[in-house]
């Protein structure tokens, strides 16, 4: 996205963490620059020349989640020539940093609401604004930890946007089923996304509708060479009640630090085993909706 004016793309990204105050997610931006090249990431400031950080609306340790910004998304909300900030954050709702003169933005945010009840998804919201109902106003479209990708219908207008307080589900969270097997191997079985979704929307096919593009995280479990699917099923079910045996080990309490290690010892034992069986690769896909 276009963040400061001067003609080249820039890359807006959140973050988990930040040394000033542990987990409490800055913003980062990477100019762009003549070329199409992209300078060092910086921490975007406010207004106040301080970095943008979110704060919560309540207090005590429950309140970091909300501190924790997800996913940024730069776009005029209320029509003024500004653009604004709406982030998600890891308990699920959306904050508002207004735009300020000079292309900076509020240091307090604000919330996207319904009611005065702030609009929620489950677990790392994911905010993209776009007209998605063609009706001249920005509605909003999410992921969610969980998965799915939903819609937050604008039923306000350009300049004063006003939200659903339940969002339309326009991809439901993958559940499994008890026909899928236990373990699955490769990617044959995925059929749609998994958990951790982003969304973008875009008319990736031409025909002048809007199709959502998700994005996803999944670990997918791959036969090692010359193990079979039988064998593999049989060691891993052996191995997952050793690994549920050695953490019922633990009891409760603080270990010394010995039985710490033979505990750390023994786990790593265990990962190695199963890694003669099969082998474990975190990925994710993008995948396309196309609109009807």
């Amino acid at each position: 996205m276009e963040l400061d004016g001067d003609g080249h793309i820039d890359i807006l990204s959140g973050s988990y963490s930040w040394h000033e105050q542990p987990m409490a997610g800055v913003f980062q931006l990477l100019r762009g620059s003549a070329g199409g090249g992209f300078r060092a990431a910086e921490t975007l400031p406010g207004s106040d020349g301080k970095p943008l950080v979110i704060t919560p609306r309540g207090d005590g340790d429950d309140a970091v989640v909300e501190r924790i910004c997800t996913r940024p998304f730069a776009v005029d909300l209320d029509g003024d020539g500004r653009l604004d900030l709406v982030a998600g954050n890891f308990r699920g709702t959306f904050a508002v940093f207004r735009g300020e003169a000079g292309g900076t933005f509020a240091p307090q945010n604000t919330w996207l609401e319904a009611d005065g009840v702030p609009l929620q998804v489950d677990c790392h919201s994911d905010p993209f604004l776009v007209d998605w109902d063609g009706d001249g106003d920005f509605d909003l479209l999410s992921g969610s930890a969980e998965g799915g990708a939903f819609l937050f219908t604008n039923l306000g207008s350009r300049t004063a946007p006003t939200f659903a307080a339940t969002p339309t589900t326009l991809l439901a969270p993958h559940e499994r089923t008890a026909e899928e097997p236990t373990v699955a191997f490769g990617d044959a079985h995925l059929t749609q996304p998994t958990r951790a979704t982003r969304v973008w929307a875009d008319d990736v096919d031409g025909d002048g509708k809007l199709d959502l593009l998700l994005g996803d995280s999944i670990t997918l479990c791959h036969l090692q060479p010359g193990v079979d699917e039988a064998a593999a099923r049989t060691a891993i079910a052996a191995w997952k009640k050793r690994q549920e045996a050695l953490l019922a080990s633990r009891g409760e309490g603080e270990p010394s630090e010995a039985d710490e290690n033979r505990f750390i010892a023994a786990f790593e034992a265990l990962q190695q085993e199963r890694a003669q069986v099969v082998r474990d690769e975190m990925t994710g896909f993008v995948w396309v909706m196309y609109r009807q």
